[in-house]
């Protein structure tokens, strides 16, 4: 059984391309389309709800409201059936017919394997943030490494280990290890729509991905602080030594203080923030809200009502 993960945030307009591409190319094997709905303002919902009741392989799920893409990657995950898994955006800018290139790779010693994308060189934002993720968790990420993945089962049941409220599954398939693959794919472009990825939220993923992965935000306070601590001791010892030499020479007392006062001030409040940061993400998970909530789901052997999971 091949289970392949869709979340699906509007594009309903590529839904039926994708489905008939889909099951073309994995129609010799048992499989599941786990489309899950996250939210979605266009008819996604109501094209799913057609494919599913024409071909029982298509299986429905819709959260509530929009979560987000790895809230709905996690919602697919925990629903997958799958001894292998395959995880792919709906857009089709992943061709469904690189599934079993991908397939192939999996050996008895691998248990991931990355798409690496030809044709469409990561854009700037991109190839900064995997480098820096690289350098600062020392692991090894490929370059132009896409979302179109495949797993063993083993490796989901690793990643379902991970209970954070703020999971971000792309970062995590690199830090939890296991051997990995990479399959040199096409990554087409985009025919219909504007992704709702924009900078901000790629710089807001980046920015969640350091604060999560490493312990580089506290360091730079600690470094920062005990560097003012080192430049405020030798300015007032280079005060001193020029009252002494030449007092007509010393600032006045009030720029000087306001000068002063404004450097640590400003300090004081970037490290408050830093610090508010990560009580905010312990708040959450001490909170142990559920990561979506599901209110419909199709062809799944559970009872279609509003219920959530942890």
């Amino acid at each position: 059984m091949i289970s392949v993960i869709l979340p699906i945030y509007q594009t309903a307009s590529y839904l039926r391309e994708l489905y008939q591409r889909a099951t073309a190319t994995l129609e010799p094997v048992e499989f599941e389309l786990l489309m899950v709905d996250d939210g979605s303002r266009d008819d996604a919902w109501a094209q799913i709800q057609e494919l599913a009741a024409a071909d029982p392989r298509v299986k429905g799920i819709k959260l509530s409201r929009n979560f987000g893409q790895h809230p709905a990657l996690a919602a697919g995950f925990e629903h997958a059936r799958g001894e292998l898994i395959v995880m792919m955006d709906a857009d089709l800018q992943d061709r469904p017919e690189d599934i079993p290139r991908m397939l192939e790779a999996l050996t008895p010693d691998v248990d991931v394997v990355y798409s690496v994308r030809v044709g469409a060189e990561s854009g700037l934002t991109s190839r900064i943030y995997h480098n820096i993720f690289s350098r600062l968790t020392a692991t090894r990420v490929p370059r132009n490494v896409g979302t179109f993945r495949v797993f063993t089962r083993r490796f989901l049941d690793a990643l379902l280990e991970y209970p954070e409220r703020n999971i971000l599954f792309g970062p995590l398939m690199f830090h939890i290890g296991f051997n990995f693959a990479t399959v040199a794919v096409q990554h087409d472009p985009r025919h219909r729509g504007a992704s709702s990825y924009s900078f901000r939220k790629r710089l807001q993923l980046a920015l969640n991905s350091l604060v999560t992965y490493t312990d580089i935000p506290q360091r730079v306070l600690v470094n920062v602080g005990g560097l003012i601590v080192i430049f405020s001791a030798l300015y007032s010892i280079a005060l001193v030594v020029k009252f002494l030499i030449a007092p007509e020479r010393i600032p006045p007392g009030l720029t000087l203080l306001a000068l002063l006062v404004t450097f640590t001030m400003g300090s004081l409040m970037l490290a408050i923030g830093m610090i508010g940061t990560y009580v905010f993400r312990v708040y959450q998970e001490v909170l142990h809200r559920p990561r979506y909530i599901v209110a419909r789901r199709l062809n799944i052997s559970k009872p279609e009502e509003l219920t959530c999971r942890p």
